[in-house]
């Protein structure tokens, strides 16, 4: 054989291998060519009409001012400035979940809950078979359609909000439709008195006088300081008895009608002359507190004066005071009167 002979051979031998490989790929990966240039062009995806509201409406009554998600509500409920700023979201009732999980989330006192959860089914004229607050199970009597109610309820939120679930009472008759509806009348009727509370928080708080702040000023009428309250008598005698009381003052005795506490007030800032004194004050036991430290007691006296009313510091003899102590405890009537 020669060379011009064997290459025309291998040329042969190398077409047939490529075609036998070509019908075998065809065979494990088919040529869909032709499919694809048959193919229509798919229209756009149009998007439900139950799903073409910007979000789902539980609102309930009492709360249309407010159009906040569940989502929004937890956030705001669980914001780290509430604690920080005090920041409270408003409270009201909300619907979530769906099914089994349907729940009704109420904010404020579980206890009370469960008394207007009993006063909601007495409005509906349907009768409570049993009820038990301490697990929170309670089982009515059948409405006139013959349906009948189981509703559990729960603490949540630390005691500070209630989760209610309502199914029917019987499980081989379950209708969801008279769950949701009456679920949602429970939940309607609990915002209602919930926004008919706030309502008269508010105009309570409105009929309320405001409270405006007293002008206390500290003024030198030439024999020491004094302060002088731009209020009337009896009103800055009940005050700086209020003071004196939570204050920790200990009072020995009052007399209005000469306008006079006496007190015993030890001055922080004489720790060091009262230890001093500490041994002899000990060893005259026969003679009054007020004679073995007359400077830890002193008068302090309120005079009328038209519309407004001085105080002034008289010492154990009766005497005005013009000393540290006297003036630190005109700085502490002031502090307090003030607010």
């Amino acid at each position: 054989m020669n060379v011009k002979s064997f290459k025309n051979g291998f040329l042969t031998l190398a077409i047939g291998i490529a075609v036998t490989g070509c019908g075998t790929l065809e065979r494990v990966v088919p040529d869909n060519t032709e499919n694809y240039r048959r193919a229509d062009t798919m229209p756009p995806l149009d998007i439900p009409p139950d799903l073409s509201t910007s979000r789902i409406n539980d609102d309930i009554a009492g709360t249309t001012q407010s159009t906040a998600t569940f989502s929004e509500y937890e956030e705001a409920a669980n914001n780290p400035l509430a604690a920080r700023y005090n920041i409270v979201p408003e409270a009201r009732p909300t619907l979530t979940g769906d099914g089994d999980d349907r729940v009704l989330t109420v904010p404020g006192d579980r206890d009370q809950t469960w008394q207007r959860v009993n006063a909601f089914w007495a409005e509906q004229r349907i009768g409570i078979r049993r009820a038990d607050e301490r697990i929170g199970l309670m089982d009515t009597e059948n409405d006139p359609e013959g349906y009948s109610y189981r509703l559990r309820m729960e603490r949540s939120d630390g005691g500070r909000s209630a989760r209610i679930r309502l199914t029917g009472r019987d499980e081989s008759n379950i209708n969801r439709q008279k769950d949701e509806a009456m679920m949602r009348q429970l939940a309607d009727y609990l915002g209602t008195l919930m926004q008919q509370e706030r309502q008269v928080a508010q105009a309570r708080q409105a009929t309320q006088p405001s409270q405006t702040s007293v002008r206390v000023t500290m003024v030198d009428d030439g024999d020491g300081q004094q302060l002088l309250v731009e209020q009337e008598f009896s009103d800055v005698w009940g005050r700086v008895g209020r003071v004196l009381d939570t204050r920790g003052f200990r009072v020995e005795d009052r007399d209005r009608t000469r306008g006079t506490y006496f007190v015993r007030y030890i001055d922080p800032f004489s720790e060091v002359e009262r230890e001093k004194r500490g041994l002899v004050s000990r060893m005259a036991f026969w003679r009054s507190p007020a004679e073995v430290a007359p400077e830890e007691y002193y008068y302090i006296r309120l005079i009328s004066d038209a519309s407004d009313t001085r105080i002034i510091i008289l010492d154990a003899d009766e005497r005005r005071s013009n000393t540290d102590t006297a003036r630190r405890l005109l700085d502490l009537l002031q502090e307090q009167l003030t607010q």
